[in-house]
């Protein structure tokens, strides 16, 4: 017995789409903002595998004793943060432990090498903060408040009073500087690297 015909119809993509689906007025004017969009994010993404590749370079160039008590914490601060997403979705982290066969001491163990990794990426940061006496820029600094005032609908005059906020994003802009310090200086030590390589097969390509 034939119960029921049914057809899905997609909507035509044309100008009428564009405007019910976005901001835009024009098809094209949608085309061109997910291209750029996405070119935005193709750039965000290399900037951040640069950085965590230049971090890595110099973590495994260093010679540092991190403590075991700081990796602990790092660790808490892990499951505190997954504990949080778990709740979104009406989990607890013990019922996750339990859906996984796992033991609270196992998943510590499985998180302790990307802890290690996260606190030694954080001591090479300070140092470079340090060493090269980077100052936190002020403006970038009201950006971040800014951007958590209307998250939470406050005054950025008050959270500009509250100095544990402020310094926590003072310190923040430090480290992001510094990321960018040691990106740059990587860039230009590679580039100082290419030259020099072209000019010696040049120089041995003129000898033969």
């Amino acid at each position: 017995r034939l119960k029921a015909i049914k057809m899905k119809e997609l909507p035509k993509i044309d100008d009428e789409f564009a405007k019910d689906v976005s901001e835009f007025d024009t098809l094209e004017d949608l085309k061109k903002d997910i291209k750029a969009k996405k070119a935005e994010q193709n750039d965000k993404r290399a900037q951040m595998e640069m950085e965590d590749e230049v971090l890595d370079k110099l973590i495994e160039a260093s010679t540092m004793d991190v403590p075991k008590g700081m990796v602990d914490v790092e660790i808490d601060q892990m499951i505190e943060g997954i504990s949080q997403r778990l709740q979104y979705q009406g989990l607890q982290f013990a019922q996750y432990l339990k859906m996984m066969g796992k033991t609270e001491e196992q998943a510590r163990e499985e998180f302790r090498p990307e802890a290690e990794k996260n606190v030694k990426s954080r001591l090479v940061i300070e140092a470079v903060v340090e060493v090269e006496k980077i100052k936190a820029d002020a403006d970038h600094v009201k950006e971040h408040l800014e951007e958590l005032a209307k998250q939470y609908g406050q005054k950025v005059e008050d959270l500009e009073k509250n100095e544990d906020v402020k310094d926590y994003f003072e310190k923040a802009v430090q480290n992001e500087e510094a990321v960018k310090f040691l990106v740059e200086n990587a860039k230009k030590t590679a580039a100082k690297k290419e030259t020099a390589e072209k000019k010696t097969t040049a120089k041995k390509t003129t000898k033969k």
